[in-house]
């Protein structure tokens, strides 16, 4: 069982870190990743690695981008992906669907529930 005193850290450590792990959320939604375009989402998710000090950032042999930490006998993996669907007709959009926008707390943005939304908390882990 965690203890409480631990997850009043992670509060404290995520509250501190809101607006940056906020501010990531919306750089990489604004990254269009359609048709396993990846690439230049997957740079900025490496750079944001490499900011948090991460000891080793590549890409595999299948062009996924790979971060790791520490160097124990225990390993944790976090998987998701970063491509999106398309955005159909643009003129559609009541908001450019990349930039997005927070409503009532919530960012809407392609990509921000499926699944970009899930990286900037494996990133800050």
């Amino acid at each position: 069982m965690v203890q409480h005193s631990t997850l009043q850290a992670l509060r404290r450590e995520v509250d501190d870190k809101r607006e940056d792990i906020i501010g990531f959320l919306r750089e990489i939604c604004a990254i269009p990743s359609m048709d396993n375009q990846i690439r230049a989402c997957g740079e900025r998710i490496a750079a944001e690695m490499a900011a948090l000090g991460y000891d080793e950032i590549f890409w595999d042999k299948m062009g996924n981008i790979v971060g790791r930490i520490g160097d124990g006998g225990r390993i944790l993996l976090y998987d998701s992906h970063i491509d999106t669907v398309g955005i159909g007709d643009p003129d559609e959009w009541e908001w450019d669907p990349f930039t997005g926008k927070i409503e009532d707390g919530v960012l809407y943005a392609r990509g921000a529930c499926d699944e970009k939304g899930s990286t900037p908390g494996m990133v800050y882990g």
